[in-house]
């Protein structure tokens, strides 16, 4: 009896400490406590809904500039009938090419090195992957989006899902990504998140200056590498302060980073957007609630590996 008491204590302590540390973890990690900057940090990863709140707060603080970070993206894009991708490559490359691509009735893509065309394909309106290989060396590829009907020129012709050449994603491999639109005009292409991030804020309305913050390789911690590199061109910018916005619960893991990543005496703040998947009532009630709440609080001790590690 006493035995099975024991046990029972041994099991029961530690469950009660869990669930005392869930009970407040939400409201911990999940802080705005921002420092009055002019300066807002945006983490570019962040969904389309998150980021379309993204205005009122420049608006309503009065932000004066906006960074963007992020890492590189998947090669996903969508282009009108008549657009084109231009991809030139670091290197010269050979081998298996797979695009997964999907579009409209009657759309249909062409793949292009140079003259020579390494494939042509009509469409299904669900992405499908199509694969040819190239026996040459290749310094540059061309995706041409086309359309045998009669369509809405404003509307997209087609989706890019993902392109490769072998297992790696062409944004690792390429130098320039270049959008040729219908209408002969340019537009870079986003390699990565902050660029992506700096598009998609200009698209929906934001006027102050956007400067995009990349962090290229492939780095053990995105979210380290984001802040590292914000953090030399906070250096070089010689910023006294900023707010980084981020979403939920990895508000804390975010400013402890950044702290770390920036200038000794920069002030760093946060702002943390409301999570639908992990909201401050009720984000135990789904499955992704625990894995968000959880991957931080594990995550939390990751500022302290980075004072460990430099």
């Amino acid at each position: 009896m006493k035995r099975r008491r024991f046990l029972l204590w041994l099991t029961a302590g530690p469950l009660a400490v869990l669930f005392a540390i869930l009970a407040v973890a939400h409201q911990h990690l999940a802080i705005t406590e921002r420092v009055g900057s002019e300066v807002l940090v945006v983490e570019g990863w962040m969904e389309p809904h998150h980021l379309r709140l993204v205005p009122h707060w420049i608006d309503s603080l009065q932000y004066r500039k906006v960074y963007t970070t992020g890492t590189i993206r998947p090669f996903a894009y969508y282009l009108k009938a008549g657009e084109v991708i231009d991809v030139r490559l670091q290197q010269p490359l050979k081998g298996e090419v797979r695009i997964r691509v999907g579009g409209l009735p009657g759309a249909g893509f062409r793949l292009l090195s140079g003259s020579d065309t390494l494939m042509q394909h009509a469409l299904t309106a669900t992405p499908d992957r199509y694969i040819t290989v190239a026996g040459d060396a290749v310094t540059d590829l061309r995706i041409e989006s086309w359309n045998s009907g009669s369509i809405d020129q404003q509307e997209n012709n087609l989706f890019i899902q993902s392109f490769r050449m072998g297992e790696e994603n062409m944004h690792f491999l390429a130098d320039t990504v270049i959008v040729q639109h219908a209408d002969s005009t340019f537009s870079p292409g986003a390699r990565t998140y902050a660029h992506k991030c700096e598009l998609d804020l200009k698209e929906i309305g934001v006027q102050v200056p956007i400067v995009p913050v990349p962090a290229y390789g492939k780095p053990d911690s995105r979210s380290w590498a984001n802040a590292s590199y914000f953090g030399v061109k906070a250096k070089a910018d010689g910023l006294p302060s900023c707010d980084v916005i981020t979403v939920g619960v990895h508000a804390r893991r975010t400013r402890e980073l950044f702290r770390r990543a920036c200038p000794p005496g920069m002030r760093i703040g946060v702002i943390s957007l409301d999570d639908p998947a992990c909201p401050r009532k009720g984000w135990w009630k789904s499955w992704i609630g625990w894995v968000l709440m959880l991957k931080e609080i594990f995550g939390s001790s990751e500022p302290i590996a980075v004072d460990l590690t430099r």
